[in-house]
Formats: structure tokens, C-alpha cells, sequence
């Protein structure tokens, strides 16, 4: 009986070695032999699944996109259920999940902030990195009306203007603080516990009852 190759698994397995790669050296430092070396694989191996340098480079990218995806908030869906605890927590969920908490969450903010920086100068790794952008936005969005609809939607319309423009206005600003708040995390600068403290002291006007 011939064996069953599960070739996703094994595409994943390669990307896992390149972000090894991207984290110990740099997106410069992507090569074949490195990553099959990382990976414990022949280099043909590698090259069976990724014909080019480029393509590896690019999968490694939109593969850690998914993965944030797959990992997202339990109640991403919450907003059938607006006000609900469920909604809170979902919302709480997803303004922590910007700041590295543990060894592996802080490789991954590396691999991704060494993406992000090559995106100046390459228009496919920007292009996956703006449309992961704008669904992060698009969630944000969707999270803060769950909750707005619900007993926080006084503190909501306190803002001013249309709903469509406070809900965008807020997730936009999460997302900024969120992300500049990791950024001191990486560099020491701030500790996890003080990152998520501020952005809890945000969310309270929001999810207060």
C-alpha cells in the first residue's frame, strides 16, 4: 500500500524552519541550505515544495497571517449576541493578542516585524501584510459593536458622530496603541503585564456594566 504524504503538513513543516531562519538571521539569511538545515530535510526536499527563494519567503508570510487568524478571538462571532459577556471577553481577547507574552509569541512578533520591514521594499509581502491589516480593522470593528449595542453603548456614543465612524475611530486607535505597546514589549521597554494594564484601563469605559 503506497504511503499517504500529507503535503500541506510538510509545507508547513518547511515554513516552521524559516521562520527559524528569519529569526536567528534575518530574511537575508533565507536560504535553501538553511532552511533544510533548519528543517533537518534535504535541500531537494525543500525545493520540491518551493521552486524559488521568493515563494518560500512569501508562504512563510501568508502562513503566519493564518495563523493569527486560525488564533483569533473564541467569540470573533459574538456580535449575534451584542452586550454579552462573551462579547466582552472577545473583544478583551483581541486587544491583548497584539502584545508577546512567552518565548514563542515573542519569536513570532520578530518573524513578523522582520516581515513587516521587508514589506518597504517588496510589494507582494505588503500586499499580504495590508490585507491582513485591514481584516484586523474589519474584526476591531465588529468586536467594539458587539459590545457597544449591548450596555456600553452609552460610553460608545460619547464619542460623536455616525456609529460606522465612532466603531472605526476606536478600533483603529486599539490597534495603534496595541501594536506600539508590543513594540516596548519586544524591546524590554515595558513588561506584558503594564502593555495589557493600559489597554484594559482603555477598554473600561467600553465594557463597563
Amino acid at each position: 500500500m503506497p504511503k499517504i504524504v500529507d503535503h500541506a503538513q510538510r509545507r508547513t513543516e518547511i515554513v516552521h524552519a524559516l521562520w527559524q531562519v528569519i529569526y536567528l538571521k534575518g530574511i537575508d539569511g533565507v536560504s535553501f541550505r538553511s532552511v533544510a538545515e533548519a528543517a533537518g530535510i534535504s535541500i531537494g526536499r525543500v525545493q520540491h515544495y518551493f521552486p524559488s527563494r521568493s515563494e518560500l519567503i512569501l508562504e512563510g508570510c501568508r502562513q503566519i497571517v493564518d495563523s493569527a487568524e486560525a488564533a483569533g478571538p473564541e467569540g470573533a462571532d459574538a456580535s449575534s449576541d451584542p452586550g454579552s459577556a462573551k462579547a466582552v471577553s472577545a473583544l478583551r481577547e483581541f486587544c491583548f493578542a497584539f502584545i508577546p507574552t512567552g518565548e514563542t509569541m515573542r519569536i513570532g512578533a520578530s518573524v513578523w516585524y522582520t516581515y513587516v520591514a521587508r514589506a518597504v521594499m517588496d510589494e507582494q509581502i505588503a500586499d499580504i501584510i495590508r490585507a491582513s491589516d485591514r481584516a484586523t480593522l474589519e474584526l476591531g470593528i465588529r468586536l467594539y459593536r458587539a459590545v457597544g449595542e449591548g450596555d456600553g453603548a452609552a460610553h460608545a456614543d460619547d464619542a460623536g458622530g455616525t456609529d460606522g465612524e465612532v466603531a472605526t475611530t476606536w478600533a483603529m486607535r486599539m490597534i495603534a496603541l496595541g501594536k506600539g505597546l508590543a513594540q516596548e514589549v519586544m524591546l524590554d521597554e515595558r513588561s506584558a503585564v503594564s502593555a495589557k494594564a493600559i489597554l484594559e484601563a482603555e477598554l473600561a469605559p467600553l465594557v463597563a456594566n
